[in-house]
């Protein structure tokens, strides 16, 4: 877009007055919807009055068997699991594809080395071994020498998982390499070794890089899926692989107590969200873009992108100011950005949310807000 075309729209600015009723909220602070209390009550009320609405009964049947069904289907998997939680998937998934090695390779910044309570080394003796400490990536070469080391004398301790994070939270949406993703991968099935890629933002990710999420589950044996990350669901994880090692999963969930009487709120909701996302997601990813560029075009602004990055920009004043006028102005207007007081820079995290107003719309009110 040329500034002359930013000029005829930041224009109108200072000639609209301020709108009679509230607009749509658009929320750069999450991966998802940020429902409401209330939104969720009326969205679970909606889908409970649906004639064909069933519950579940100790997560079999109802919305969590057709919710699992789904994810298997579209990742290409056999089987899929409900958990409650992304960590016990992570953990169950990676506890199993050790199996009695015990060992496994994960990245430094991933987040079941650094944000799961060290759950898999202090409940299941697993030994977690971190490569690339400040990286998204890892790469054949070192994830290969990690497992030489292992095997070798004088004490042999074989690797028997190998997991991936991608994107990856800590390094602030960087998606792991895909063409390094497969060379790792394939080094590990000829090594007999079990892959599992933690793909709480998988969605996302595909988003962004144009390759679709079975293509990326095609790679690794078990995948992990969020549930309210940006499914907008209250909470839960989808685990799919081979029906084999899911069912080696099933009474783990049992014996680590998650085996809830039901999950039909959550994957219920999840399920609504499911169907149709990428489509809408791709589409709030090419507003963020044209947003992105108003923003900059309009001076103001300073817009740094994220190598490698997915869903995540980091947004400044172009004076290098503090954010706490401009967040409160937006807050007064329906948009929500995360800046902490005295802040000079926010993360902007792209979500459907900004499916509910114009790229034109959303700039205008930054422009406004910056005064």
């Amino acid at each position: 877009m040329h500034r002359r075309s930013f000029l005829q729209f930041a224009a109108a600015v200072s000639a609209v007055d301020a709108p009679q009723s509230a607009p749509p909220l658009v929320a750069f602070t999450g991966d998802g919807l940020s429902l409401s209390p209330s939104e969720y009550a009326s969205l679970l009320t909606a889908i409970a009055a649906k004639p064909a609405f069933r519950r579940d009964q100790y997560l079999n049947s109802g919305p969590v068997e057709e919710l699992e069904h789904a994810v298997a289907t579209l990742l290409g998997k056999e089987r899929a699991l409900f958990l409650p939680t992304g960590t016990l998937a992570n953990h169950l998934a990676v506890r199993v594809l050790a199996g009695d090695s015990r060992k496994a390779l994960v990245q430094a910044e991933s987040h079941l080395y650094r944000d799961e309570g060290d759950c898999a080394q202090l409940l299941s003796g697993l030994n977690l071994v971190a490569l690339g400490p400040g990286r998204t990536t890892l790469t054949a070469d070192e994830v290969a020498k990690a497992v030489d080391e292992a095997a070798g004398p004088p004490y042999p301790a074989p690797v028997g998982a190998i997991s991936i994070e991608s994107p990856v939270r800590r390094t602030d949406g960087q998606v792991f390499d895909f063409e390094e993703m497969k060379k790792v991968c394939a080094y590990a099935r000829g090594k007999h070794i079990g892959t599992h890629l933690d793909g709480a933002r998988l969605f996302l990710a595909s988003a962004y890089t144009g390759i679709a999420p079975a293509q990326y589950a095609a790679l690794f044996d078990t995948v992990y899926i969020s549930l309210y990350k940006y499914f907008n669901a209250p909470f839960g994880a989808v685990l799919s692989g081979p029906a084999s090692l899911i069912a080696k999963v099933e009474p783990l969930r049992h014996q680590f107590g998650s085996l809830i009487y039901q999950g039909w709120e959550s994957a219920a909701v999840a399920l609504h969200h499911f169907d149709g996302f990428s489509d809408r997601y791709r589409s709030a990813v090419r507003t963020g873009e044209k947003l992105f560029q108003l923003l900059e075009l309009s001076g103001k602004f300073r817009i740094e992108r994220i190598a490698s990055g997915s869903n995540i920009a980091k947004l400044r004043l172009a004076n290098s100011a503090p954010l706490d006028p401009l967040r409160d102005r937006l807050s007064q207007a329906g948009i929500r950005i995360a800046a902490a007081r005295g802040a000079t820079v926010a993360n902007l995290q792209i979500n459907e949310t900004v499916n509910r107003r114009t790229a034109e719309e959303i700039a205008q009110t930054f422009v406004s807000a910056a005064g």
